[in-house]
């Protein structure tokens, strides 16, 4: 009897971490630019490609330690066309997808956090992510938003795409460029509001 109720146990232990495995959920962090598409504007001496890829692998990192699966558009500098893009995210059932970039604007003072999203269904997740990340970076609220960008309009997954900060901006360019615990805290607070909301 004590052995039939061995088995039992190790026969729904089992079956209890199979389906945790089976319903991990999956999210796919699109590290914008890459390539030969540095990002921002020209004369910036900030390649925006370098550090959306540093804060989606610091993200992916955050997310794998909590038991989430996921799947990246790029994993190092290459180039990736915005289609090909959304095929990746589209051909996860159930997932959700969040693109990192940073800002540029000729006004050398910009400076700030933008969220964007297009569905309603994302608004939760822009709202969840956006409030944290204002927080962390310590910079203006540019509030969240709503626009046709080709990866939000184009994706079948609620999509969010998060713009941490300017480039442009002096002080804050320089912060993003050069603190990696800058570049962590973001990737914490993107981290935190995706798993607040899924």
């Amino acid at each position: 009897m004590k052995s039939s109720g061995s088995f039992l146990a190790l026969l729904i232990a089992a079956l209890l971490f199979t389906t945790g495995a089976a319903q991990a959920k999956t999210v796919v962090l699109d590290a914008g630019h890459g390539g030969w598409d540095r990002g921002g504007v020209p004369g910036d001496p900030y390649p925006e490609k370098i550090y959306t890829l540093d804060v989606v692998k610091r993200i992916a990192d955050r997310l794998k330690d909590a038991g989430y699966q996921v799947v990246l558009t790029r994993s190092d500098d290459t180039f990736v066309g915005l289609g090909l893009r959304c095929s990746i995210a589209n051909s996860q059932r159930g997932a959700i997808f969040v693109s990192i970039h940073f800002n540029s604007a000729p006004r050398t003072s910009a400076n700030g956090i933008e969220t964007y999203y297009y569905s309603g269904k994302s608004s939760g997740l822009a709202a969840a992510i956006h409030s944290r990340v204002v927080r962390a970076a310590g910079t203006e609220d540019r509030h969240i938003r709503t626009r046709g960008y080709y990866v939000l309009r184009n994706n079948a997954l609620p999509a969010v795409l998060c713009e941490c900060g300017f480039l442009t901006n002096p002080e804050e360019g320089r912060r993003i460029a050069t603190s990696a615990e800058h570049r962590q805290r973001l990737a914490n607070a993107v981290a935190e509001g995706i798993m607040a909301r899924y």
